[in-house]
């Protein structure tokens, strides 16, 4: 029969490998969004791996796998989408109601038009 300290002894040793388990697969992940981000020619569903010596190892084929992808499609960089050209400054006119406007924006405007 367990004593109440040895149950937490072994919940701190449970949590503990938890924690170191945690702390392994955040680095992978940091370090294949590293090599990903060092090798932009790579293919980033090919890198991959449980450590950082097998996702090192993984780099070397998806580049190359990616320079065969490159030279099919006829050595194109892959282009983004045009963004439209407008002209700043170039809406429609908006309808104004005259009989909306206050007095003041009248009169303004009827000065306006006499110079």
């Amino acid at each position: 029969m367990e004593t109440g300290r040895e149950a937490t002894e072994q919940e701190d040793d449970v949590t503990r490998g938890d924690a170191t388990e945690n702390e392994v697969i955040d680095e992978v992940a940091l370090a294949r969004a590293l090599a990903l981000r060092a090798h932009p020619d790579a293919v980033p569903e090919l890198v991959s791996g449980s450590s950082v010596a097998e996702i090192v190892a993984s780099l070397e084929p998806a580049r190359a796998a990616y320079r065969r992808i490159a030279e099919r499609v006829g050595g194109r960089e892959a282009v983004a989408p045009a963004i439209p050209n407008v002209p700043a400054g170039s809406a429609p006119p908006v309808a104004i109601d005259p009989d909306r406007l206050p007095a003041a924006e009248k009169i303004r405007r009827g000065l306006a038009r006499r110079r």
